[in-house]
């Protein structure tokens, strides 16, 4: 299946992995959208959203709809320690995308909560 990905201002943009069709990045659409409309512009346009903020979380645990979101629990990396996290597990996340709406993505593992 092809996904279409929402990038978070707090992930790097000039990043290998996040420079295809398929990834679209918030500074490019609107660097001042809140999380909101984020939010919502990911419902609208079937985006799944990829971040390292919590608030995505959090709001996917309490709302009855959600999009798609990858939160990204690495804490910092520098960007060859990132390239090294998604050349390992990226292909784990795609995997874990059709079983449910929130992927938390750590350092040594991905998880499915909701």
């Amino acid at each position: 299946m092809e996904y279409s990905f929402l990038v978070d201002v707090n992930l790097p943009k000039y990043f290998k992995f996040f420079n295809t069709d398929n990834f679209f990045h918030v500074v490019d659409i609107d660097p001042s959208m809140t999380d909101s409309k984020i939010w919502q512009y990911a419902l609208e346009n079937n985006f799944i959203i990829l971040s390292k903020d919590s608030d995505f979380y959090y709001k996917c645990i309490l709302s009855s709809q959600s999009p798609k979101i990858v939160y990204f629990q690495l804490g910092n990396l520098t960007l060859n320690e990132l390239y090294d996290y998604f050349t390992i597990n990226w292909e784990k996340i795609l995997s874990q995308l059709s079983k449910g709406n929130l992927i938390i993505a750590k350092r040594h593992s991905v998880e499915v909560i909701l």
